[in-house]
C-alpha cells in the first residue's frame, strides 16, 4: 500500500486518510513547542524493521464560535501527553475494542513488537474525542476488507499524531509574498501537505534565485 487511501466513516462522514506509509518503519517521537511529544514516523534504508507504520489523521472543521483548531489540538496533545507521563501513549487494537487500558506485561507478550520503545502503554481513549475515536475505529474496520490484518487486535496505536497546518499565504508565481523580497515555501506558506511537495517547493525556489541571480 503505497498511495494515501481515503474514507468517510458513519456517522459523522468526516475525511479520514492514511499517511506516510513507512514498509519495514519505525515509528519515532517528536518534541514540539511547548515540549509536546508527538508521534511520527520513518525508514531506513539500511535498517529494518518486521512491521509498516502509518499515520491515520481525521480532518475536523470548526465553526462560530470556536475556531481555534491549532490550540485545540495542542489540548488534546497536552492531555495524552500527561496520561503517557510526558511520553508518547501506545495501546493494542484489541484493547481498545475491550474497553480496557494495555498494561506492560501485555505489551511485552503483543505479536506486533513496539519500535518506539519510549512510548508508554496505556489508554488513548481517555484524552481522543469520541468523534474522532469513532472515525478512527471503523475507517480501520474497512480498511481490513482492503488490506487483511489491518484490525488485527494485536497492532498498536500511538497516539498523539497531530498535524498543525499554518495558514495559506498569498504568493505569486515566483512564491513572493505581498512583501517585496519576501518569499515563503513548503509548510511554511501553508500551502503543501508533505515532504515531496515541501521538498519540491523549495527546488524550485532554489532555481528562482539562480535565475535571479544570473539577470
Amino acid at each position: 500500500m503505497k498511495e494515501n487511501l481515503f474514507g468517510r466513516p458513519y456517522p459523522f462522514r468526516d475525511k479520514v486518510r492514511t499517511f506516510c506509509q513507512n514498509p519495514s518503519g519505525f515509528v519515532s517521537e517528536e518534541v514540539y513547542d511547548d515540549g509536546l511529544s508527538l508521534v511520527n514516523g520513518h525508514s531506513y534504508k539500511d535498517r529494518k524493521s518486521t512491521n509498516t507504520n502509518l499515520a491515520i489523521l481525521v480532518s475536523h472543521n470548526f465553526k462560530d464560535p470556536f475556531n481555534k483548531p491549532i490550540e485545540y489540538g495542542k489540548n488534546v496533545a497536552k492531555n495524552l501527553n500527561e496520561l503517557g507521563n510526558g511520553a508518547v501513549l501506545v495501546q493494542r487494537l484489541g484493547d481498545i475494542r475491550r474497553g480496557k487500558r494495555t498494561w506492560p506485561e501485555e505489551l511485552e507478550r503483543n505479536d506486533v513488537v513496539p519500535t518506539l520503545k519510549s512510548a508508554v502503554p496505556g489508554d488513548i481513549t481517555f484524552a481522543i474525542g469520541y468523534r474522532t475515536m469513532t472515525d478512527i475505529l471503523r475507517f480501520i474496520n474497512a480498511m481490513d476488507k482492503i488490506v487483511e490484518g489491518f484490525a488485527d487486535p494485536h497492532n498498536l496505536l500511538y497516539a498523539p499524531e497531530i498535524k498543525f497546518y499554518s495558514n495559506k499565504v498569498f504568493i505569486d508565481k515566483n512564491f513572493e509574498t505581498s512583501i517585496k523580497e519576501l518569499y515563503c515555501i513548503g509548510d511554511g506558506g501553508g500551502m503543501t501537505r508533505g515532504l515531496m511537495m515541501a521538498s519540491a517547493s523549495g527546488i524550485q525556489m532554489a532555481r528562482n534565485l539562480i535565475e535571479m541571480e544570473e539577470k
